[in-house]
């Protein structure tokens, strides 16, 4: 019954790379065409800069996610600091996305997202000094 469980195990977790490494794949094409077209068309001003930009945060937040899901198959626990970088570099993401589209930022949308933030770097902190994992 173990070797049965080894076996799905390393299955499924040959399953998710493949597909991390798809999913990444892809968006770094993606990237590469943004780069090239914008390249291409002389345009490289900040409106067009920010979809690069965008597009290597989505590669890293992917890489997070994956990397995550991976390590909590293998290791049967979840690396709350993992977690906590991903939900910051998708935070960042999202203020940057707001940024660089020139929409306006309200005040409350403003405040809520440096809570958030702080809120999460206070986690980060806390887990490096105690090294909290959830089984």
């Amino acid at each position: 019954m173990n070797l049965h469980r080894n076996k799905l195990t390393f299955l499924l977790s040959l399953l998710i790379q493949a597909f991390m490494w798809f999913a990444i794949t892809l968006e770094l094409l993606s990237l590469l065409y943004e780069i090239f077209h914008s390249l291409k068309e002389n345009y490289f001003l900040g409106l067009e800069t920010h979809k690069i930009l965008v597009k290597v945060l989505n590669v890293i937040i992917i890489y997070e996610l994956f990397t995550t899901l991976l390590i909590a198959l293998e290791e049967k626990k979840i690396k709350l600091i993992l977690i906590i970088d991903t939900a910051m570099i998708f935070f960042i993401r999202e203020l940057l996305i707001v940024l660089f589209t020139y929409k306006k930022l309200e005040l409350s949308e403003g405040i809520s997202s440096a809570l958030i933030l702080g809120i999460l770097g206070i986690l980060r902190f806390l887990y490096l000094k105690y090294k909290i994992d959830v089984e």
